[in-house]
């Protein structure tokens, strides 16, 4: 699957402006831009092909290697209905995407 760097520049505004360190992003499917800015990401998606691409290698790697800040990025994942409550804490998020979710 194409990995696209889509909305870069809207990402480094943002993390330019806010200290964002935690981000959540339901519906997500396989755009992980928000990577490269954001430390830590939660993604939720319902499609089969989510899981299988947030699970390769290649794709820590691909974050670890565009990343603009210093420490290790964390990507979660979650194949789950994005409208259910998923095990995370609650308001533990600094910002919250949405994009494609509907």
């Amino acid at each position: 699957m194409k990995k696209s760097d889509e909305r870069t520049e809207l990402f480094q505004v943002l993390s330019a402006e806010f200290n964002i360190q935690r981000g959540l992003y339901p519906g997500s499917f396989v755009h992980i831009t928000p990577s490269f800015f954001i430390p830590e990401m939660v993604y939720v998606d319902l499609d089969k092909r989510c899981q299988p691409f947030f699970a390769e290698d290649a794709t820590q790697h691909y974050v670890t290697e565009r990343k603009q800040y210093a420490q290790a990025p964390s990507l979660k994942f979650y194949h789950a209905d994005f409208s259910k409550e998923i095990p995370e804490a609650p308001q533990s998020f600094d910002l919250l995407l949405s994009f494609y979710a509907g």
